[in-house]
């Protein structure tokens, strides 16, 4: 009875279950953003870079930058999912991911394509941002 009891509770389900379910939502998001969409974009050069910056800047009218921006684009997807993975730095880097996908999905949806994607990963690393890294990263035990 207790162990149904956890299920229709707030109570945890076992000791340290929220440092594994923030683990997993560290590990999983940010691998398939960096396969998926970071590694290709952060080896791509300036070309594309400069597309994503133009992409993401014409929706609030900026016409300058584009490369640099298009790089932090870039950098987010490909370098800073590493950090959140690993647990290193992860507010910090949670943060420029989420503000990266809240331009992607906002240009996909001024295209009327679907921008649900960025906002999942917006979502999760939103999350990150706020509740932080849990027990089972770098930041952990690089804290003290």
């Amino acid at each position: 009875m207790n162990t149904l009891k956890k299920f229709l509770t707030n109570e945890e389900l076992f000791d340290g279950g929220k440092d594994w379910a923030l683990l997993i939502l560290r590990v999983i998001p940010s691998f398939y953003l960096f396969f998926y969409h970071g590694m290709g974009k952060i080896t791509a050069g300036t070309d594309t870079w400069e597309s994503l910056g133009a992409a993401a800047l014409s929706l609030i009218g900026i016409s300058f930058g584009h490369v640099i921006f298009g790089f932090l684009a870039a950098l987010s997807e490909g370098v800073l999912t590493w950090f959140v993975l690993l647990g290193l730095k992860t507010r910090l880097a949670s943060f420029f991911i989420m503000m990266t996908m809240f331009f992607a999905g906002s240009y996909h949806l001024s295209k009327g394509e679907g921008p649900e994607l960025a906002f999942i990963y917006f979502a999760v690393y939103f999350t990150l941002f706020l509740r932080g890294p849990g027990n089972f990263s770098l930041d952990a035990n690089f804290e003290s």
